[in-house]
Order: C-alpha cells, then structure tokens, then sequence
C-alpha cells in the first residue's frame, strides 16, 4: 500500500512521513506540481496511491486544483477503486473546506495542529488499519 503526501510545510511532511510509514510506503510531494508528477508516475507504474493526504492552502496550486488534476488522471486511466483523500488543513473557513470535499471528493480531514491518534483513528475510520476509538 501506498501513500501521496502533499504540503508546503516540512514540519507537517516529517510528522506524516514518521506516523503514516508504520502503515504503508509514503512518498512525499511540496508542492501541487510534484504532486502530479509522483502520482502520474506512480499510475506509470501501475502502483498508484491508495491514499492522498493534501494541504488545501498551498502556492501556486491549491489543495482543491491539485485533487481535480489527480481525480482526472484517475479518471483518464480508469482505475477501479478511486484513493482516498484526506484533506489536511489549519483551516476553519466552512467554504474551502467544503469546497474540498465537494470537488475533490474527499474522504476525511484532519485540522493541523496534526496529532498522532486522530490521524490513525481517521485511518482506521478509512479501513486502512484496525485502530482503537480515540477516548471520550
């Protein structure tokens, strides 16, 4: 299995990276062009991403553009089972956070400050491990 993990943030990729490789083989990405070149290449490969985990605010490329380009590029190599997105952001605006999950479909998010157990309890909530119910 593997994991697309997108943000402008290294500090937020380390954490990831660090929490996320118990799990599956993660590959990484700073920015939405990067993005698209690992996820094409790894639809090259015939190994594509079971999830991508994307910061909405970002340069150049936002969140939401770089989801729509992925979601097409999916869609153009007619894959079966579309990934899972997690989108990840310290963003409280209700309009860009719906807007993420309406356009690019996603799955779950995960406000920053990121913390361990919410991430592998979204994990286990998206079916990729058998994790315990975060307490209380």
């Amino acid at each position: 299995m593997r994991f697309l993990i997108v943000d402008d943030d290294e500090s937020v990729i380390l954490f990831l990276r660090t929490v996320l490789s118990a799990y599956a083989e993660c590959l990484t990405a700073c920015n939405g062009v990067e993005a698209l070149s690992a996820f094409a290449a790894a639809l090259d490969e015939e190994r594509p991403f079971a999830a991508v985990f994307m910061d909405i605010l970002m340069p150049d490329m936002n969140g939401t553009q770089v989801v729509q380009e992925l979601r097409r590029l999916e869609e153009t190599n007619g894959l079966g089972t579309p990934f899972k997105l997690i989108m990840i952001s310290v963003l409280t605006d209700t309009k860009n956070v719906s807007e993420s999950f309406f356009h690019g479909r996603a799955d779950a998010y995960l406000p920053k400050p990121l913390i361990r157990e919410v991430v592998v309890h979204e994990l286990g909530k998206l079916g990729f491990v058998n994790a315990e119910p975060l307490p209380g």
